[in-house]
C-alpha cells in the first residue's frame, strides 16, 4: 500500500466563501437565535413539550361547589367556590355565594371559636363582593344572614345588639334595591326574631314564602321564627319544606330532628311523646349518614336517647363522636355531662376535666391523645356547671372543693350568670362545707 504522507493533510485548498454564502450563514444564524428567543419565550411551542393545561373557568368551579353543597359537603363546596374567585375575583355573585356556604357550614361546627371564625370569614367575603357591586340586592341580603347568625355566636350582648342591627341595616339595603327580594325578606324575619320582634317576624316570614315558595333558604328561616315563637309544628312543616327543595343539607336535618324532639319532650300522650322522639332520631341519622365524619349528630342522638333516661345508648353515642372527633373538648364535654346524669360520677370527672382544663394523652383514658381546654362560653356552660358540681360531690377528695369553688367563681363572672347556674353553685358549695366541718354531705 502505498502512503501519500500525512492522512489529515489536505490534498488541495479549500474552497473559498463568497459573500452571497456568507451573508446566506449569517442570515440562518439570525433566524436560529430568533427561533431560539421565541421557545424561551413560549411564542412558539417546542412539538417535544408537554401538551398545555387548559384553564379551569370559574363557571366550572361553581359549578362543581353548588354540586358539592347540594349533596350535603360544606367543606368541599367551600373550597370550590375559593377556587372559582381566584379564577374570577370580581364576580360578586360568586364572593355571595361562597359567603351563604360558608355561613351554612357554620351550623355543623362544635365550638363558639369554630364558629365565630368561620363567619369572620362569611362576613371577610360578602364585603368583597358588595366591594365589587356595591348595588348588589342579592349581596345585602345575604349580608343580613351573615351579621344575624354573626350575632348568635357574639361574646358579649353589646357586640349581638350591633350586629343584629347591622344586620336589619342591611336587610333594607337589599329591600331598596329589589323590594321583592324574598330572601331580604326571610333573613329580616329571622333578624326580627332574634330581636324578640315575634309578631313582625311572623309576618315578614309570611311575606318572604309566599314570595319565593321554592327557595330552601326561605323555608329555612321561616322554621327558625316559628321556632322562636315555640310553634314546633309550624316550624316542622317548614323545615320539612325545605329539605324538599335541598334533601341533602345536614343542617336541615339536624334542625329538624331538634324540633321532632322538642315536641316528644312537651307531649302529654305517651305514644305521641314516642313518636316524636323516634322522629328526631331518625333525622338525626339522616343528618349522620349525610356527613360521617361530623360528630354533630352522634351528639344529639346521645342528647336525645339522655333525655329520655336511655344512658347506655346514650354513651354509645357520644362515645362515637369522640372517636371522629379525638381532640375535641366539646364532645368530652357533652360525654361527661351523660355520664354525669347516668351517675357515673367516676368517669365523669375524668371526662369532665379533659374538656374543662384540658389533659395530656397519659391522663386520657378516653383516647390517650392530648386534648385543649374548650373556654367558658353559652355553649359550653352546662360542661363547666357539671363538672364544678361533680368537682363538689367528690369533695372529700383532696383538692377537689378547691377546684370546684375555682369553677364556681369562673361561673359568677360569667355573662351567663342567672339564678338557675346561682342555684347548681349554692348547691355545691353547701356540700363542699359539709365535707369540710366532717359532716356526711347526703
Amino acid at each position: 500500500m502505498q502512503l501519500r504522507g500525512n492522512r489529515f493533510q489536505p490534498t488541495s485548498d479549500p474552497p473559498r466563501l463568497t459573500i452571497k454564502k456568507t451573508a446566506a450563514y449569517v442570515a440562518l444564524i439570525l433566524l436560529g437565535l430568533g427561533l431560539l428567543r421565541l421557545f424561551e419565550v413560549h411564542t412558539i411551542r417546542s412539538p417535544f413539550a408537554a401538551p398545555p393545561t387548559p384553564t379551569r373557568s370559574a363557571d366550572s368551579w361553581a359549578e362543581q361547589g353548588k354540586a358539592f353543597f347540594d349533596s350535603g359537603n360544606m367543606d368541599k363546596a367551600i373550597l370550590a367556590y375559593q377556587q372559582a374567585v381566584v379564577v374570577d375575583p370580581k364576580n360578586a355573585q360568586l364572593w355571595t355565594e361562597l359567603s351563604r356556604i360558608q355561613t351554612y357550614s357554620s351550623a355543623l361546627l362544635l365550638s363558639t371559636a369554630e364558629k365565630q371564625q368561620r363567619m369572620i370569614e362569611a362576613l371577610d367575603s360578602i364585603n368583597k363582593a358588595l366591594g365589587v357591586d356595591p348595588e348588589y340586592a342579592q349581596g345585602f341580603a345575604i349580608k343580613t344572614l351573615v351579621l344575624d347568625w354573626t350575632a348568635s355566636n357574639s361574646p358579649d350582648d353589646t357586640t349581638q345588639q350591633k350586629n343584629l342591627t347591622d344586620a336589619y341595616t342591611a336587610s333594607a339595603a337589599a329591600l331598596i334595591r329589589d323590594p321583592q327580594n324574598a330572601l331580604a325578606l326571610a333573613f329580616r324575619a329571622e333578624v326580627l326574631a332574634d330581636q324578640s320582634n315575634w309578631s313582625t317576624a311572623l309576618d315578614v316570614g309570611a311575606q318572604a314564602v309566599k314570595i319565593g315558595p321554592s327557595i330552601m333558604d326561605v323555608h329555612r328561616a321561616y322554621a327558625y321564627v316559628l321556632e322562636s315563637n315555640a310553634d314546633y309544628n309550624g316550624a316542622v312543616d317548614e323545615y320539612k319544606q325545605a329539605i324538599a327543595i335541598n334533601p341533602n343539607l345536614p343542617f336541615l336535618h339536624m334542625s329538624l330532628g331538634v324540633n321532632y324532639r322538642k315536641l316528644g319532650e312537651i307531649s302529654t300522650i305517651p305514644q305521641t311523646s314516642q313518636d316524636m322522639i323516634d322522629a328526631a332520631i331518625k333525622e338525626f341519622s339522616i343528618a349522620a349518614n349525610l356527613n360521617d365524619k361530623d360528630p354533630g349528630p352522634y351528639l344529639s342522638i346521645a342528647q336525645t336517647e339522655a333525655n329520655q333516661g336511655n344512658f347506655f345508648a346514650a354513651e354509645l353515642n357520644a362515645e362515637q363522636a369522640l372517636n371522629l372527633d379525638k381532640t375535641n373538648p366539646i364532645v368530652y364535654g357533652r360525654l361527661g355531662v351523660i355520664y354525669y346524669h347516668a351517675k357515673n360520677y367516676e368517669t365523669a370527672i375524668k371526662v369532665l376535666k379533659c374538656a374543662v382544663r384540658g389533659c395530656l394523652a397519659a391522663d386520657n383514658e378516653e383516647q390517650s391523645v392530648d386534648v385543649v381546654a374548650t373556654p367558658l362560653t353559652a355553649g359550653t356552660l352546662d360542661i363547666y356547671y357539671t363538672y364544678g358540681s361533680v368537682m363538689a360531690f367528690y369533695g372529700n377528695e383532696s383538692g377537689n372543693c378547691t377546684e370546684a369553688r375555682a369553677i364556681f367563681s369562673q361561673l359568677r363572672a360569667s355573662p351567663w350568670y342567672d339564678s338557675t347556674v346561682g342555684g347548681i353553685i349554692q348547691e355545691g358549695e353547701r356540700i363542699c362545707v359539709k365535707f369540710e366541718s366532717g359532716t356526711p354531705a347526703p
